[in-house]
């Protein structure tokens, strides 16, 4: 059973489902002892439709898990937060949201690269190239030295269509492994990736996240690791199924597993 989970999606970001209060019922039903909403950023000035909420929907977002926090105080310990990107031009309104006290925590969920003009130029779940792959490393590495980050979400997106795992990849991952280590952020071993199932990816059948090399380099540097639902519906908060594999995993490779995050 885990106690916690702090990736957790609403409708708002516009490819989830479910009543923000739903997702905090399963969470109770599952025994958990803390919940943290952390749905894709809704940004100022900025606008992704299906990707993330138009920046309008930012205080009902936060009023929302405020009252839930509040109702439910005696019974869950519940987090306001965010899956923020590693956008450089919003690393102050990060630094501003978390000094404020508006919100709780923020999660790194590195999908994109945004240009000076507010253009998305890469996904990183498509990586074509050598400079690609080390441009996520590079933004991974100035997003997580803001000091606003508590965890990193699914660390190995960056392989989800790499079929050929030469040095390169293996030097980005052993590279951010040890940042993270470094700046005592916890990993995250992503169920969204388990849920989805295996895929065939070149000549391997393998999870598009997690990865064997993600899991062996936490091993090999003992790494924080802990368990992030990426629930998208409230029935994900407790997908008995995906949690077992990722429990099993996490034994297969002996990692640093923690149960929760420190927030407060």
């Amino acid at each position: 059973m885990l106690k916690a989970n702090y990736h957790t999606h609403t409708y708002r970001c516009g490819h989830a489902s479910g009543e923000d209060e739903d997702y905090l019922k399963e969470a109770l039903g599952a025994g958990m002892v803390e919940l943290g909403y952390s749905d894709h950023i809704m940004l100022p000035g900025y606008s992704e439709v299906g990707i993330r909420g138009d920046f309008s929907l930012f205080e009902d977002y936060i009023s929302s898990i405020t009252n839930i926090k509040n109702k439910y105080k005696d019974r869950i310990k519940v987090y306001i937060g965010f899956e923020a990107e590693a956008f450089p031009q919003y690393y102050p309104f990060y630094r501003e949201l978390i000094s404020s006290k508006k919100i709780d925590y923020l999660i790194l969920g590195n999908h994109l690269a945004m240009d000076d003009n507010k253009k998305i130029f890469c996904h990183f779940s498509k990586i074509k190239s050598a400079s690609e792959l080390y441009l996520y490393r590079d933004l991974t590495f100035s997003s997580l030295q803001t000091g606003c980050f508590k965890c990193f979400a699914h660390p190995d997106y960056f392989m989800s269509n790499i079929e050929n795992i030469d040095k390169d990849v293996k030097k980005v991952m052993n590279d951010i492994v040890s940042l993270c280590v470094e700046l005592d952020i916890p990993l995250e071993i992503n169920l969204a990736g388990i849920r989805n199932g295996m895929k065939k990816i070149g000549k391997i059948n393998r999870y598009v996240y997690p990865t064997d090399l993600f899991l062996q380099t936490c091993q090999k540097y003992n790494a924080k690791v802990i368990i992030g639902q990426d629930a998208h519906s409230p029935k994900q908060i407790d997908n008995l199924e995906a949690n077992e594999k990722a429990i099993m995993l996490v034994r297969k490779y002996n990692l640093n597993l923690i149960e929760k995050l420190k927030i407060n």
